[in-house]
């Protein structure tokens, strides 16, 4: 057996300049952390899973390493370091030591996608205030997290602030729950209005609610939040605007707040956010470099009851938009192009036709015989680029792209991190379960079965999740309708448009998954940092496509 002298997959060696860079990144962000009164804290590399069920921000058990300890204990490599600290204040530290403000640097583990190039390993810094519920709290911990990246060099960032508190009450009073609140929760997540006013003509849903949720999402400053106070609100939301108005008032003994911005729509784990939450973001990155928020219930399920609230900066990521040097120090930021991703073939011209009827035209994409691979349009500095459509998502998740259109196909096949934000209304079918009729009745019956698809992932979670029944998927490409027809499959997962194929090989359509059109998706951090020329793209291809809700 060959010997492997590499690093795992998702693990890396720091060494030389790099290794300067980042140990000199992180002696500064302690100066600001001392700066305001906090004190390291060590905790274990390992932990017991229970630390970690239901405390991890994003709920994703599976992401976890596992291991286990001679005793049949099940142990995991941390992959968040805020709930190790809350354990260790919970077993550690007595009432009089509280409130207590701690800092802590270490590498946090998580086993993403193999198949993606994110690291395994991510060296975190980050703050926790625990024992002081207060106003004045957040506001000292926002004020470190603006302190924090401007001592590491980041001087073109967005501080994005919300408060789960208003959505909570909003559901509350209204009673949104279950499937009709998940899917709401989404496309907030999204910044999907269309789909929004899509899904509230189809339920019966209260004017009022309908009103200042849709409200709520374009209002990102003070100015905002009295408007909403003006039309009347439930106590847990006004108290909810009234926190973050009370936060800005402080932070402003600290420092300016032009870079932040509010957002009510953000939402984190309902099970982990219990108030203000916020993230970071800047130039040169996929996500966000900082995370953090109120965290008042996590400390309960380790016996004592104390608010908190903390951050974390993602020091790889800070390093990573430091190294691109992407922040455009030496101009406004209207003048940074947008960089658009087109599916390759009729979605690309179907695309560009509708882009031509709000403007956004590029005469070079016309010349059919140009060898070029990237289109410009200086007036209105934005580039073009053709892609194969599976790649467009991968583009746009990474930031290549900071727009991409894609069918929803590849979005759910895929499953890359981004902002699905418009349906575009155009390249219209549907991904369906087909066979012959024989097939239907073995479908039935729940047993076993084979199918055939291009689309494993959308296969598979449609069997197991949605018909919960065990499939056997096998992975094609090509004519997937040969597949029953020799045997290979007793059924398959594909795309219909009109049928004619399936009905010449005597196949039918045995069941709808979902309905696919052409999307309009965009990078989280390009949403953030170009808000204005984005949401303008958005509202003119609203108008363009003319949808009625």
């Amino acid at each position: 057996m060959k010997r492997k002298l590499h690093s795992p997959e998702g693990f890396r060696d720091i060494f030389g300049e790099e290794c300067e860079r980042k140990l000199t990144l992180e002696t500064g962000i302690r100066e600001v952390f001392g700066s305001f009164g906090y004190r390291e804290i060590h905790t274990p590399t390992m932990e017991y899973l229970d630390v970690f069920s239901g405390g991890i921000e994003d709920g994703s058990e599976r992401e976890l390493f596992r291991f286990f300890d001679k005793d049949g204990n099940t142990l995991v490599m941390r992959p968040d370091i805020t709930p190790s600290i809350a354990r260790a204040v919970t077993t550690l530290f007595d009432e009089k030591d509280i409130p207590v403000r701690l800092s802590y640097t270490g590498s946090t583990f998580s086993q993403i996608n193999r198949y993606t190039s994110r690291l395994r390993e991510n060296t975190q810094m980050g703050a926790e205030f625990l024992g002081d519920g207060s106003a004045k709290a957040d506001a000292e911990i926002l004020a470190m997290v603006i302190n924090s990246l401007k001592k590491a060099g980041i001087e073109d960032f967005r501080l994005v602030v919300g408060n789960i508190d208003f959505i909570l009450g909003l559901f509350e009073e209204f009673n949104i729950n279950g499937d009709l609140k998940d899917e709401i929760v989404e496309l907030l997540g999204n910044k999907n209005t269309r789909a929004l006013e899509m899904l509230f003509s189809q339920n019966d849903i209260n004017d009022r609610f309908k009103k200042i949720l849709l409200l709520s999402i374009d209002q990102k400053d003070l100015a905002g939040l009295k408007l909403l106070k003006d039309i009347g609100l439930n106590e847990r939301c006004h108290k909810a605007i009234n926190r973050l108005e009370e936060v800005f008032g402080i932070i402003k003994e600290y420092d300016d707040t032009e870079m932040i911005e509010i957002d009510l729509g953000m939402l984190g784990s309902f099970e982990y956010y219990t108030g203000i939450l916020f993230r970071a973001y800047t130039y040169g990155t996929a996500d966000a470099i900082v995370r953090g928020g109120r965290y008042d219930a996590l400390t309960e399920k380790f016996g004592k009851s104390i608010p908190a609230i903390g951050f974390v900066l993602i020091i790889d990521e800070i390093l990573s938009a430091l190294s691109a040097n992407a922040s455009p120090n030496d101009a406004s930021a209207n003048d940074r192009y947008l960089t658009i991703a087109l599916a390759k073939g009729r979605l690309a011209k179907s695309t560009m036709g509708l882009l031509s009827k709000v403007g956004f035209s590029c005469e070079e994409m016309n010349d059919e015989s140009s060898r070029k691979l990237i289109f410009i349009n200086e007036e209105l500095k934005i580039k073009f680029f053709l892609a194969k459509t599976p790649d467009v998502p991968v583009y746009v998740e990474y930031g290549a792209a900071d727009i991409g259109v894609a069918g929803k196909d590849v979005i759910l096949e895929e499953g890359n991190k981004v902002l699905e934000v418009l349906d575009l209304n155009f390249g219209k079918c549907r991904m369906c379960v087909c066979g012959d009729k024989s097939a239907a009745e073995k479908q039935n019956n729940r047993g076993v079965i084979r199918v055939a698809s291009k689309y494993p992932k959308i296969a598979k979670d449609y069997f197991y999740n949605v018909r919960h029944q065990t499939a056997e998927i096998i992975d094609l490409n090509g004519s997937i309708e040969l597949a029953p027809i020799v045997g290979l499959s007793d059924v398959i997962v594909d795309i219909v448009e009109t049928g004619s194929t399936l009905k010449e090989n005597g196949l039918e359509v045995l069941e709808e998954i979902c309905p696919i059109s052409a999307r309009m998706i965009v990078n989280p951090v390009s949403m953030r940092m170009e808000s204005g020329r984005i949401t303008e793209l958005i509202q003119l291809l609203r108008e363009a496509t003319k949808i009625t809700v």
